[in-house]
C-alpha cells in the first residue's frame, strides 16, 4: 500500500488577512509537481538517458512491460521501499513477473493447506513479497545476493505439512489511469479466483491461510464476510475451510495517510482519471472500515480462526520515492499504527520495521520472520483438529444421562429444570426469532469488546420493557452455544429469570441451574462438590446444600475461577425478574466474579445480562462494573420493522387482505409501535378479529403504549365476567409456576364449587380462559401452560395506579386464594398425606404423585401435585392477607388432621399466636417433625418469635426437642444463639434450657456465641453459668474458637470470666498459637498484654511467630517480634 503523508499541506488551504478569500498557489503547483514527479518516476533510466516510449506498452495488471532495470510500479511510486533507481545495473536479476489474479509460486506435493498471499494498494506485485540485495546491510552475511521471495523459498521449506502458496495479483493502482473498481470488486475477484482453483484441483475443503499485506488484509476481510453470508453458495467453502489470518500492517481503522493521498488524487486533472474511492474508504475511522471490522470480527469470535496482527514500529520514509515532493512536504510517517493494524482480542506483534518491509524478509534469521514464522506454523499444525471440531461440532451435554456414580446422583438431586426445556417454552411462546433480527449486536463495538477482549468481563444490555431483551437473550443463547460446541476448551451456561416461575426467580435457582450446566460440561469439576454433597447425602442434602445460597456460590465461584472451565460465558435473562429481596448477594457477588483476575487470566470470565432500566439495586451496585449497552430505537426499529412485516404478512393470508389493506396495516403499525414487540402482538390479535372491512377503522383508534392497551383489553371484558377473569388474574399473578390450562380449570371450579370436581363435571369450566384469552398466551394442548403475553402485564396489575380498578391484583389477596384453594386439595385422604404435605418436595415424592395423578386421569387430582409442592410458599407470602383473615382457615383444615398439623408446624414461623392455639385446641401434634425433625418450637425459636414460643412452652412443647436428622442435631436453644436472639436465649434459659447441652459436634451455647463474636449473649450465658472450660469435639474452648476468629471483645470478656489463656485444644494449639495462625494481629495483642506465653509450641514445635511467618502474616510477625525484644532487653 503506498500513502501520502502531506501534512504540509495544510499551509496551502489558508486565509489571506482580512478574511478574503484567495486561491492557494498551492492549487497549480501541487498538481504540476505530481505530474512531473510522476513522469520523471515513469521513465526508464536507459544508459544512453534518453526516452523509450515502446517501453510505455502495458500487461495485463496495468503495469508498464519491464525492461532491464525497471522496477517501477504501477502506480505514480517506485514498488515499495524500492528507489527509483534501484535496480539500474543491467547485470541485476529481476525477480519473475507476477501474472495476473491467482499465481502459484510453490505447489506442495500432495499439499495438505493452502496459504494465499494478498498484496496492497499502489504495490507491484513482481515486488510485493520480495526482498532486494539493495537493501542488504554493507559487510553483512545472511543476506540474499538476488531477489528472494520468502512466500516461495522460504514458508514452505520449514512448514510441517506439504502446502501451496498463492499470491493474488490485481491491478492496484489508483492514480494514473486507475481502474474504476471498489474494495468489493477486488474481493469478490479474490473469491471467484478462488473458487474455480479450488474446485478445478478438486480441493474445497483444503484448509486455507490467509496473509494481507496493508489494504491486502482488508481485501481478506471483505471476502471472509461475502463467503459467510453466501449460504449454500461455492463460496461458503472458503469461508468454513479458513483457519488463520496473518494480517501485516493493515489499516483495520484506516490511516491519516490515505487522506493525503484522497487529497492529492482530487487536485489532479480530469484527465489523468484518479481512483480515490479506495482511498476515501481506508481514511481515518472510516464508516465502511468500521463496519467491515464488526462483521469480521464478528465472524472470528463464531467460527473460532486464528488471527495474528503485526504493526510497524518505524516510521516509513517516501523521500526516495518522490524526490521533487520532498521538497515541499514531510514525507516520514506511521503509516499504520498499532491502534489501526490491531483487532482487540486478538494476538497482535510488534514488528522492528517500517511499512514497506514489513511483508519482506531477507530470510530464516530475518528479526520479524521470526516472530511471524511461529504463528503460521501454529495455525498449519491446528489445521486438521482445528477444521474438525468447526465442521463436526461436540453437542453440549443437556441431561444427566451422559453422567454416573456419584455425579450423576448429585445432578439429579439438585432438581434442576432443564434449560433447554426453558429455551424451548419461551420460543414457543414468544415465536421464532424472525429472520435477520437480532444480528446487530454481533456487530457493536460493545459486544465485540466483551466477546473477545482481555478487560471487559460483564456486559450488561439493558431495555425498556417489551423492546425484545428476552428475544435477543434466547439468540445469543443459540449463537454462543453454536460457538461453544466447536471449541471444547470453552463453556456457556445460562438462565432465564420469570418472576412468574418460582423455579426461575431466586439466587438459589440461579445458582443452582449454573452449577448444574457446568458440572454436565466439566465433570471433573465435581471435586468443589462431592466433599459438601457426601457430607450432606442422605440428611436433607436438598435443604441443606443445595437450598443454601451461600454454599451454591462458593462452589460455582470455585468452579468458574478454575483453568478447567476454559474461557466461561455465563448469560442470565431479566435480573431485574429476580426476586428483588434476595437478590443484594447475587449482585454483589456477579460484581465481584466480574473484577477477579486470576492468574493467567486474559479476558477468560464473560458475564452477560439483561434486564430493564433504572432499576436502582441492579444499577447502583453495577453501574462502575464492565459495559452497558443500552438497546435503542435505531436497532429495534430494523428488528421490529421485520417483525411487522412477518406478522402482518402471515395476518394478510390468513385474512385475504388485499395488497392496499396490507400495506395501511404495516405502515400503521410501524408508526404507533414504540419500540415495542408486545404490542404488535397484541394489536395483531385484536386484528385478527376484526372483519376486513372494519381493519382501517380499528386501526385510527389504536391505543399508544402497553399500560393504555391493557387497560383497554380488560375493561371490554363484560361486567359479568370480571369475577371470573380476577380469579383467573390473581392465580397467575402469585402462582409459583407457569400453571396448565387443566390446573387452573382445576382451580377455578375448586374456588367455584368449594369441592374438587372430576370428570364431566369438570369439562363444564373447560373455557373459562376464553373471558380474558386476549392478555394471555395460550398453548393448543390441554398440558401446555398458560401465561400473560408478557411480563409488563403482572406489573401493570400489580401497579398501584390501577388500584381503583377491578382488575388491581393485591399480592398478598391472591396468595391467599391460591393457599385456600391447595388446602381444599390438601384435605383430602391419601395415604402418604402426612409425609407430602409435611416435607420438603422431592423427586421421589414428585414421582410418586405422577403415578396418582396418572392413575385418576390426570381430572381427580390435577393441581394436586401443585398444592403439596407450593402450599408453605403460599401461606407465608399471604401472611399480611391471613393477619385478617386466619380463623376462616384454620377452622377448615382442623379435619384434616396432616394438614393441620403440618400447618401447626409452618405457622410457627410466621407471626400468627391466635391461628397456632386454635390449631393446638383442635388437636395439632405439638411435636410434629419435618425430615430434619424440626418441631414448632425450634421454628419459632429460629425465627425469634417470643409469644409463639412462650405459647408453645406453656401448652408442654420439649424445650430441649433437637433437629435430630440434621447434621449438627441443635436444640432451640442453639438455634436461637446462632440466630442472635438475645431474647429468645433469655427466655429459654428462663424456661429451664440446658446451658451446658452439646450437639453434635460437642459444642456448648457459648462455644456458638464465641465463634459469632455475639459478645452479648456470650455475656449472658456466662452470667447463668456457663462454663468457660467446655470444650467441643476439637477440644476447642470458647477462648480459643474466639481467638481464632479474631473476636477481640468476646475475647476480653472470656479472659475477665477467669477462662484459661494456655488451653490446647487436640493439635496442642493454645489461644494465641491460634490467633497467631489465622493472622489475627490485636487479638494476638491482646493475649500478649494478659500473659500469654510468647515461645509455647504446638504438636509440631511451632511458637506463635513461626506459625505466623508461615503463613506471613507480617502484622502478627512484627507484633511478635517487638514483644520478644521487648522481653529480651
Amino acid at each position: 500500500m503506498f500513502f501520502f503523508p502531506f501534512s504540509g499541506l495544510n499551509q496551502g488551504f489558508t486565509r489571506p488577512q482580512g478574511g478574503a478569500r484567495a486561491v492557494s498557489p498551492i492549487y497549480f503547483v501541487l498538481p504540476v509537481v505530481l505530474i512531473f514527479s510522476f513522469y520523471y518516476l515513469r521513465r526508464s533510466p536507459p544508459e544512453s538517458g534518453k526516452l523509450e516510449p515502446e517501453n510505455e506498452r502495458s500487461n495485463s495488471l496495468g503495469r508498464t512491460k519491464r525492461t532491464p532495470g525497471d522496477e517501477s510500479s504501477a502506480d505514480l511510486t517506485p514498488p515499495e521501499g524500492i528507489s527509483p533507481d534501484e535496480g539500474n545495473a543491467s547485470n541485476k536479476t529481476l525477480p519473475p513477473a507476477a501474472e495476473p489474479g491467482l499465481q502459484i509460486l510453490h505447489d506442495g506435493e500432495a499439499p495438505k493447506i493452502d496459504i494465499v498471499a494478498v498484496h496492497g494498494l499502489g504495490a507491484n506485485p513482481d515486488y510485493a513479497w520480495v526482498w532486494l540485495p539493495k537493501n542488504n546491510p554493507p559487510n553483512r552475511r545472511g543476506y540474499p545476493d538476488k531477489p528472494f521471495n520468502w512466500l516461495q523459498e522460504l514458508l514452505p521449506a520449514k512448514l510441517p505439512k506439504p502446502c501451496r502458496v498463492l499470491a493474488f495479483n490485481y491491478d492496484s493502482r489508483w492514480f494514473w489511469d486507475a481502474p474504476q473498481q471498489k474494495l468489493s470488486s477486488i474481493s469478490d475477484t479474490l473469491l471467484d479466483s478462488l473458487r474455480n482453483d479450488r474446485e478445478q484441483n478438486k480441493a474445497i475443503d483444503r484448509p486455507l491461510i490467509f496473509i494481507g499485506h496493508s489494504f491486502g488484509g482488508n481485501v481478506i476481510e471483505q471476502q471472509a464476510i461475502v463467503s459467510a453470508s453466501r449460504h449454500c453458495s461455492a463460496h461458503l467453502s472458503i469461508s468454513a475451510s479458513t483457519i488463520g489470518v496473518v494480517f501485516l500492517g493493515t489499516p483495520h481503522r484506516g490511516s491519516l495517510a490515505a487522506a493525503w493521498g484522497a487529497i492529492i488524487a482530487s487536485l489532479m486533472p480530469s484527465g489523468l482519471a484518479p481512483e480515490d474511492r479506495l482511498l476515501k474508504a481506508l481514511e481515518k475511522h472510516s464508516d465502511s472500515l468500521g463496519d467491515r471490522l464488526r462483521d469480521f470480527s464478528g465472524w472470528l469470535f463464531s467460527e473460532l480462526v486464528l488471527v495474528v496482527c503485526a504493526f510497524e514500529q518505524l516510521v516509513t520514509d517516501y523521500s526516495s520515492r518522490l524526490p521533487l515532493l520532498g521538497t515541499f512536504v514531510p514525507s516520514r510517517t506511521l503509516v499504520v499504527d498499532e491502534d489501526s493494524a490491531c483487532i482487540d482480542g486478538h494476538h497482535k506483534i510488534s514488528l522492528h520495521t517500517d511499512h514497506l518491509k514489513i511483508n519482506k524478509y531477507y530470510g530464516a534469521d530475518d528479526p520479524s520472520f521470526k516472530l511471524i514464522y511461529p504463528e503460521i506454523q501454529r495455525m498449519v499444525e491446528d489445521t486438521d483438529e482445528g477444521l474438525n471440531r468447526r465442521r463436526i461440532p461436540k453437542p453440549i451435554p443437556t441431561d444427566e444421562t451422559s453422567t454416573s456414580g456419584a455425579l450423576r446422583s448429585c445432578l439429579q438431586k439438585m432438581n434442576v429444570k432443564n434449560p433447554e426445556d426453558v429455551l424451548s417454552k419461551i420460543e414457543t411462546q414468544k415465536g421464532q426469532r424472525v429472520e435477520n433480527t437480532c444480528e446487530w449486536i454481533l456487530k457493536r463495538e460493545e459486544f465485540s469488546a466483551w466477546a473477545v477482549g482481555t478487560n471487559s468481563h460483564l456486559l450488561r444490555l439493558i431495555g425498556p420493557p417489551g423492546i425484545g431483551k428476552t428475544m435477543m437473550a434466547t439468540f445469543l443463547v443459540r449463537f454462543l452455544k453454536c460457538k461453544i460446541e466447536k471449541n471444547p476448551s470453552e463453556t456457556f451456561v445460562h438462565f432465564f429469570c420469570d418472576d412468574k416461575d418460582q423455579v426461575r426467580k431466586t439466587p438459589t435457582v440461579i445458582l443452582r441451574s449454573l452449577m448444574w450446566q457446568l458440572l454436565l460440561q466439566r465433570n471433573e469439576l465435581f471435586e468443589y462438590v462431592q466433599p459438601d454433597f457426601e457430607k450432606h447425602e442422605g440428611s436433607c442434602v436438598f435443604e441443606n446444600l443445595f437450598s443454601d445460597v451461600y454454599a451454591l456460590w462458593r462452589i460455582l465461584k470455585n468452579m468458574l475461577l478454575d483453568e478447567r472451565s476454559g474461557k466461561a460465558f455465563v448469560l442470565i435473562d431479566a435480573l431485574d425478574e429476580c426476586e428483588a429481596s434476595t437478590r443484594k448477594d447475587l449482585l454483589s457477588w456477579i460484581k465481584i466474579i466480574s473484577q477477579l483476575s486470576p492468574a493467567g487470566d486474559d479476558g477468560k470470565m464473560k458475564i452477560l445480562l439483561t434486564c430493564r432500566s433504572q432499576i436502582n439495586d441492579i444499577e447502583d451496585e453495577l453501574q462502575d462494573v464492565g459495559t452497558k449497552l443500552q438497546m435503542g430505537s435505531a436497532e429495534i426499529n430494523h428488528d421490529l420493522a421485520r417483525y411487522i412485516d412477518d406478522r402482518v404478512d402471515e395476518l394478510a393470508k390468513k385474512k385475504h387482505y388485499p395488497l392496499s389493506l396490507k400495506q395501511k396495516v404495516i405502515e400503521t403499525l410501524k408508526r404507533e409501535a414504540g419500540n415495542t414487540f408486545p404490542w404488535v402482538s397484541l394489536m395483531v390479535a385484536e386484528l385478527k378479529t376484526t372483519l376486513m372491512h372494519k381493519v382501517e377503522e380499528k386501526l385510527n383508534c389504536l391505543p399508544h403504549g402497553l399500560d393504555n392497551t391493557y387497560s383497554s383489553i380488560l375493561e371490554r371484558i363484560p361486567v359479568e365476567n370480571r369475577e371470573n377473569a380476577q380469579f383467573i388474574l390473581r392465580f397467575m399473578v402469585a402462582a409459583l409456576r407457569p400453571l396448565s390450562k387443566t390446573e387452573l380449570q382445576a382451580a377455578y371450579a375448586t374456588w367455584k364449587t368449594n369441592s374438587i370436581l372430576s370428570g364431566e363435571d369438570m369439562q363444564l369450566y373447560a373455557d373459562i380462559l376464553s373471558v380474558c384469552s386476549s392478555i394471555l398466551h395460550l398453548g393448543s394442548e390441554d398440558d401446555a401452560t398458560i401465561n400473560f403475553c408478557h411480563q409488563s402485564v403482572k406489573d401493570f396489575l400489580l401497579d398501584k395506579h390501577t388500584v381503583n380498578t377491578w382488575y388491581y391484583t393485591d399480592m398478598h389477596e391472591s396468595n391467599l386464594l391460591i393457599l385456600r384453594v391447595c388446602c381444599m386439595y390438601l384435605s383430602e385422604d391419601e395415604p402418604r398425606h402426612f409425609e407430602l404435605t409435611m416435607y420438603f418436595w422431592t423427586i421421589e415424592q414428585e414421582t410418586y404423585i405422577g403415578q396418582l395423578i396418572r392413575s385418576s386421569g390426570g381430572l381427580l387430582l390435577s393441581l394436586l401435585q401443585y398444592s403439596y409442592m407450593s402450599w408453605k410458599q403460599h401461606l407465608i407470602r399471604s401472611h399480611e392477607a391471613l393477619l385478617r383473615d386466619w380463623h376462616n382457615l384454620a377452622i377448615n383444615v382442623t379435619k384434616a388432621p396432616a394438614l393441620r398439623d403440618a400447618l401447626l408446624y409452618w405457622t410457627a414461623l410466621l407471626p400468627f399466636e391466635g391461628m397456632v392455639k386454635l390449631l393446638l385446641d383442635h388437636g395439632a401434634n405439638i411435636e410434629v417433625e419435618d425430615q430434619c425433625g424440626s418441631t414448632p418450637l425450634v421454628n419459632a425459636a429460629e425465627s425469634g418469635h417470643e409469644i409463639i414460643v412462650k405459647l408453645l412452652l406453656d401448652r408442654g412443647a420439649n424445650i430441649e426437642a433437637r433437629k435430630h436428622k440434621s447434621n449438627f442435631k441443635n436444640t432451640p436453644l442453639f438455634h436461637a444463639v446462632l440466630r442472635r436472639h438475645e431474647i429468645m436465649v433469655e427466655l429459654l434459659l428462663d424456661r429451664g434450657a440446658n446451658i451446658e447441652t452439646t450437639n453434635e459436634n460437642k459444642a456448648v451455647p457459648p462455644s456458638i456465641a464465641a465463634e459469632n463474636g455475639d459478645e452479648t449473649i456470650a455475656k449472658l450465658l456466662l452470667g447463668r453459668g456457663a462454663n468457660t472450660e467446655a470444650k467441643d469435639m476439637f477440644e476447642a474452648t470458647p477462648l480459643s474458637i474466639a481467638a481464632f476468629n479474631g473476636h477481640e471483645s468476646t475475647v476480653k470478656l472470656l479472659l475477665d470470666s477467669g477462662a484459661n489463656i494456655e488451653a490446647r485444644d487436640l493439635s496442642y494449639s493454645t489461644p494465641s498459637l491460634k490467633a497467631a495462625r489465622n493472622g489475627k494481629e490485636s487479638t494476638v495483642k491482646l493475649l500478649l498484654d494478659r500473659g500469654a506465653n510468647i515461645e509455647i509450641e504446638n504438636e509440631k514445635g511451632q511458637t506463635p511467630l513461626s506459625i505466623a511467618a508461615v503463613g506471613r502474616h507480617e502484622a502478627v510477625v512484627k507484633r511478635l517480634e517487638q514483644y520478644s525484644r521487648r522481653q529480651q532487653g
